[in-house]
């Protein structure tokens, strides 16, 4: 199925009613354009506060803003969006700007102009308010020239007011040269336009583009591209600085609604089921959507705590009426198991069991866990026969520690499958991306051991860190420690814990 989604810019180009400067078609920039490398296009609504720092990071790239074609599309702002466009227009014949009259709601139609504008080999898209690294053009292009791949993804930094993480690391994780998407595990989880840069002649001849949606034009448009290229590299160079700052309330991955995101999603199975596919891309595709978008999304107090529940059960109704349409077993593709079981009630129309699932996940604080065959489980004290227990992938559990000759020592236990996967203990700073230490771990059968000395700390700077257990290149465990355990019994508060001296204590308290 071929779905013209970027019918509308070409009507909008062909027509009269925008005002283009500096048209990489026009016939001095054919001549002056000769030889650019890269388009970049951003999308402009409303953006006055970051748009300077936006265009200047294009600007101030190390591939030189003569090797760019530049251009923005201003979604018909009501700000001073425009003004401060043009006065860089006026400056760099590399910058092309669009000025739309009337507004799309979406970035998808401003983005959709710029790829029917691009006149370049490769294209990637940046957002507004958000600004690329330096040397990030350049790390991508020189990836794409090395290896002839239609794709290449890097890293895309978080910025909020106080702390700086790295988004669907998985990604970015370490390099990797002309493999397939489906080399990747989680590959179809990260699909905003952020780090990536793409060969801009399979964009266009397979009718790529993004839908005109509030919600979800990215899965849709990078759904498609990663059914139609032939191989992707990724690298762990950051590339991308995504603005989430206090400053920037207005971002449109904040303020949609979460059940509008979902609505959207039905569409976008919807699409994807129309697809004449590789059957092994539509599982992988569609199970993003079916687990991490639509069931993960009861995994969350904003469900939890909702008092319209009805909704989102109307809402997964609707995504489960889409899997009889499949040639196979949606619920088998599961990953997590507890989502897993979830769906196997909803599909059984234990409809109060399912929700009891997700509230005993987001407010329990003292789950119950048994070890079988080497393997951990949750119990969910409220499920019987099947349910009772749930696999969990990896569990680690903190046994001793000590300080011996300036060097502390950490022994865990640990079950789960991927055991033989674990690389190394990472501490890593929960604000700073940059401020982390990895550590040689050993284990044996279920039992773990690392050690750090206390000069490799010192040299970190201050901080609060979390430490992980790291497998599987990106997957990181956290290693619990219980320090109480609380319970309520006969009209008493019971809670053994521990105490200052690092010893067994109980305490005893009424309730009345």
């Amino acid at each position: 199925m071929s779905v013209l989604v970027r019918q509308k810019a070409r009507e909008l180009i062909k027509g009269s009613t925008i005002q283009t400067k500096n048209n990489p078609s026009s016939l001095r920039n054919k001549l002056l354009g000769k030889g650019k490398k890269v388009t970049v296009v951003t999308a402009a609504y409303n953006s006055e506060k970051f748009i300077r720092k936006t265009i200047e990071s294009v600007i101030n790239q190390s591939m030189g803003i003569d090797q760019i074609e530049y251009i923005i599309i201003d979604d018909c702002s009501t700000d001073g969006t425009a003004r401060i466009i043009q006065e860089y227009t006026a400056k760099y014949k590399s910058i092309c700007s669009v000025s739309l009259q009337q507004n799309n709601g979406s970035p998808g139609t401003p983005r959709n102009i710029g790829i029917e504008m691009g006149t370049t080999k490769y294209i990637t898209f940046l957002d507004a308010d958000d600004w690329l690294a330096p040397d990030g053009l350049e790390s991508l292009y020189n990836i794409l020239e090395e290896t002839g791949d239609d794709y290449v993804v890097g890293k895309t930094v978080k910025v909020e007011s106080e702390s700086e993480s790295v988004i669907g690391e998985f990604a970015s994780i370490k390099e990797r040269r002309s493999i397939s998407p489906l080399d990747v595990p989680h590959f179809f989880y990260h699909m905003g336009p952020t780090a990536r840069m793409m060969n801009l002649s399979m964009v266009k001849e397979n009718e790529i583009g993004f839908p005109n949606m509030k919600f979800g034009e990215d899965k849709w448009f990078f759904t498609d591209v990663f059914f139609k290229a032939k191989a992707v590299s990724t690298t762990k160079k950051p590339i991308y600085y995504v603005n989430r700052t206090s400053d920037n309330p207005t971002s449109l991955t904040r303020i949609t609604n979460v059940l509008d995101k979902r609505k959207a999603d039905i569409e976008i199975i919807k699409y994807i089921q129309s697809k004449d596919i590789n059957l092994e891309f539509k599982k992988v595709s569609l199970n993003r959507i079916y687990e991490y978008d639509l069931v993960k999304t009861f995994d969350s107090q904003t469900f939890v705590k909702s008092k319209n529940k009805e909704e989102f059960i109307g809402i997964l109704k609707e995504a489960v009426e889409t899997t009889k349409n499949l040639s196979y077993d949606f619920t088998a593709e599961f990953k997590v198991p507890v989502y897993k079981l979830a769906i196997e009630l909803f599909m059984d129309d234990r409809i109060d069991d399912f929700v009891k699932v997700f509230e005993w996940l987001k407010r329990e604080s003292n789950k119950k866990y048994h070890i079988k065959d080497g393997l951990p489980y949750y119990e969910l004290p409220f499920l019987k026969d099947e349910y009772r227990f749930v696999r969990i992938p990896m569990l680690a559990r903190a046994i001793d520690s000590y300080v011996i000759d300036n060097v502390y020592h950490q022994s865990f236990e640990i079950y789960g499958d991927d055991i033989n996967n674990i690389e190394s203990v990472l501490i890593r700073d929960r604000k700073r991306m940059d401020n982390e230490l990895n550590c040689d771990v050993q284990i044996e059968g279920n039992r773990g051991h690392f050690s750090v000395s206390l000069d490799e700390i010192d040299r970190m700077e201050k901080s609060l860190f979390t430490v992980f257990i790291r497998y599987n290149d990106y997957q990181l465990l956290n290693i619990k420690r219980i320090l109480k355990n609380k319970m309520t019994y006969n009209k008493k508060n019971v809670e053994f814990y521990t105490t200052v001296a690092n010893n067994l204590g109980l305490a005893i308290k009424s309730l009345e």
